[in-house]
C-alpha cells in the first residue's frame, strides 16, 4: 500500500517511482482519493489546508478506512469497477455514510473529470465531520444485540451479544463467540428505533482465554444511518447525565 502527501515532493516522487511507503495516521477528517494519477488532482481536493491521501487500489483504501470514523471519498469509477466484487461492495457500504465524489481521468489529455459537484462534496464532508466526530467518548450501557458474519447480511445465522459501551463511532460487544477471523460484521441493536443491521469493521476480538471477564470484540460503525446516529447520541447523553 502506497500513500503520500501531495504537498510533500519527496514522498510524492517516492510514490510515483513506487520505491517507498508513507505511513498515514489514524486521525479522522481525511479525504481519500482512489487514483493512479495523483498529480492530475493538484491541490483541488485540499480541505482546510489539509492535503488529501492518495491510495492506489480498493484494498489499500479499505485498510485505511477501518481506522477512521469520518472521511470523504473521491472515487475514480473505472478503478472501483475493476476491483473484486467483495471489495467493491465494501467500498459501496462506506459510501452509504461517507460523502463521495465520483471522478474519472480523461484518457486523451489526462485531466480529472468531476462527475459530481466539488462544492457540494466539501459541504457534505464538513457536515459529516461535525456530526460523526462530535463525541466519541464511549459510555457504559447494557444493550442486547445480535451480529453475523459479513457474508450473512440478512443475519440468518446470527449470534447474540451484549453491548457494554457505545459511542457514535462504535461499540464493545460482549460475546463468547470469537469473531477474530472476520474483518467485517453486521450488528443489529433492537433498542434503536431503526434496528436495521449496521455494517461494521472489527477492530479487535478476544477469546475467554484472553479476557475471561469481557470476551468479545470492538467494532466500528460504517453505514450508520442518521436516525441511528441520533438514537446513539441520545443514549450517550442519557448515560452521561446519570
Amino acid at each position: 500500500m502506497i500513500l503520500f502527501n501531495v504537498n510533500d515532493r519527496k514522498s510524492r516522487d517516492a510514490y510515483l517511482c513506487c520505491k517507498s511507503e508513507v505511513v498515514l495516521s489514524t486521525d479522522t477528517g481525511n479525504v481519500f482519493i482512489l487514483t493512479d494519477t495523483p498529480r492530475a488532482y493538484g491541490e483541488d481536493m485540499n480541505y482546510s489546508d489539509q492535503a488529501p491521501i492518495f491510495v492506489k487500489d480498493c484494498p489499500s483504501l479499505l485498510a485505511k478506512l477501518k481506522n477512521v470514523t469520518a472521511a470523504g471519498l473521491v472515487l475514480e469509477l473505472p478503478k472501483v469497477m475493476k476491483a473484486s466484487r467483495v471489495d467493491r461492495d465494501r467500498v459501496f457500504n462506506y459510501a452509504k455514510t461517507f460523502p463521495v465524489l465520483r471522478t474519472k481521468i480523461n484518457p486523451r489529455h489526462g485531466f480529472v473529470v468531476y462527475l459530481d459537484d466539488k462544492e457540494c462534496f466539501f459541504k457534505n464532508f464538513s457536515a459529516v465531520m461535525g456530526k460523526r466526530c462530535r463525541s466519541h467518548d464511549r459510555v457504559p450501557v447494557n444493550l442486547e444485540c445480535t451480529f453475523s458474519a459479513e457474508e450473512d447480511p440478512i443475519m440468518a445465522k446470527s449470534e447474540e451479544g451484549t453491548i457494554l459501551d457505545i459511542s457514535p463511532g462504535g461499540c464493545l460487544i460482549n460475546t463468547r463467540k470469537y469473531m477474530g477471523t472476520e474483518s467485517f460484521v453486521h450488528v443489529r441493536i433492537p433498542d434503536l428505533e431503526n434496528s436495521r443491521p449496521i455494517f461494521c469493521s472489527v477492530r479487535w476480538a478476544k477469546t475467554e482465554e484472553e479476557d475471561a471477564s469481557r470476551p468479545g470484540m470492538g467494532v466500528m460503525f460504517i453505514d450508520l444511518s442518521d436516525d441511528q446516529l441520533d438514537n446513539i447520541l441520545a443514549i450517550q447523553l442519557t448515560a452521561q447525565t446519570r
